[in-house]
């Protein structure tokens, strides 16, 4: 930048950071209430977990630097990579998948393409959709609310799980039909899924609070749902009726915390207006193709990590000249007389 004015705020990453926790806190607070306490001690191995591999890589990687490698890890971006995993783990996973997550997430997607700012994947959305992929049958068992495990056990009984367990909204959907309890509890988090997706009221509040805090930007988070629910409403499945079918689609599976979250992440996403805009209807879009495509497996994760590759060409395309900053001179060419 070579002109004045410039622009002071007193946000750091860290105060950044602290503010995301804070719109989660009350998510997590909700799913330990509707799931229990086995929640707690998930979440507790992802975030310890993360934390101590990003210590560890970056320890690694910068030559041994300690210094480094410890800002890095109490950035609080660990906690958050670590919090958002959690979320997108239902409550029966065996206590050994949030490591292997952790590992995924910050020392493949993150530290391997050079740390903080410089990974081209959201680490999160990267890890679960890669643990999915790998382990279907452990991630998709979902059980009915309040139905409280143990939570230290290391490995659930099959037979204690199948006990309790229905299908999420989502997988109701993959077999033409409509979760049938009603609205209420797909909005309030009564339902069952993944520990932080069903707390839809709740993650709105907390996108509301991080758009107040000038955290996050809702254009593309705004363009991903508005997406979502036209393509619903205008190319229905199932036997329900339109808008109840539409309903469903936009808040089953991870849909909302994606569009909070991820459409958000301040190095994988454009960082123009317009671009994320462009990001947020690219996700919609891929999110009802790869669910109607493929019974609806969760196509969000996929949609986010396809449209992460895209971001550097849509930077490209929607750059524009900031205030306060020179334009390129063009360069001199002499005409013939």
């Amino acid at each position: 930048m070579t002109n004045a004015p410039f622009i002071h705020t007193e946000k750091t990453y860290t105060t950044i950071m602290n503010d995301i926790l804070i719109a989660l806190a009350p998510v997590l607070v909700w799913s330990v209430f509707i799931f229990g306490a086995r929640v707690l001690t998930i979440v507790s191995i992802t975030v310890i977990s993360c934390v101590l591999l990003e210590f560890l890589t970056r320890f690694i990687l910068s030559k041994r630097n300690k210094i480094e490698a410890y800002k890095q890890a109490t950035d609080l971006s660990s906690v958050v990579t670590g919090l958002l995993i959690s979320f997108m783990l239902p409550v029966t996973v065996p206590l050994y998948l949030p490591v292997f997550a952790a590992f995924f997430a910050v020392v493949i997607a993150k530290q391997l393409f050079g740390g903080i700012g410089k990974n081209i994947f959201n680490p999160a959305v990267f890890s679960i959709a890669l643990i999915k992929l790998i382990l279907p049958s452990v991630t998709n068992n979902f059980t009915r609310p309040y139905a409280y495990f143990n939570a230290f056990t290391f490995e659930l009984d099959g037979n204690l799980i199948d006990s309790v367990r229905i299908f999420s909204p989502l997988q109701f959907l993959g077999r033409n039909q409509v979760y049938g309890e009603g609205y209420a509890d797909l909005f309030f988090g009564t339902s069952s899924g993944n520990i932080g997706e069903i707390a839809v009221l709740i993650l709105i509040i907390g996108a509301i609070y991080l758009s107040f805090r000038k955290v996050i930007d809702l254009k593309g988070s705004s363009a991903f749902i508005t997406t979502v629910f036209l393509l619903a409403f205008l190319f229905p499945r199932g036997d329900a009726e339109t808008i109840y079918f539409t309903i469903t689609e936009l808040m089953s599976g991870g849909i909302i915390l994606l569009a909070i979250f991820a459409c958000n992440d301040f190095t994988t996403t454009p960082k123009q207006g317009i671009g994320k805009i462009i990001f947020g209807i690219g996700c919609g879009v891929l999110t009802i193709v790869i669910r109607y495509f493929f019974k609806h497996f969760e196509g969000a994760y996929i949609a986010v990590l396809i449209m992460n590759l895209l971001t550097p060409i849509i930077d490209r395309l929607t750059r524009v000249t900031p205030y306060g900053m020179l334009r390129k001179a063009e360069p001199i060419t002499l005409k013939p007389l």
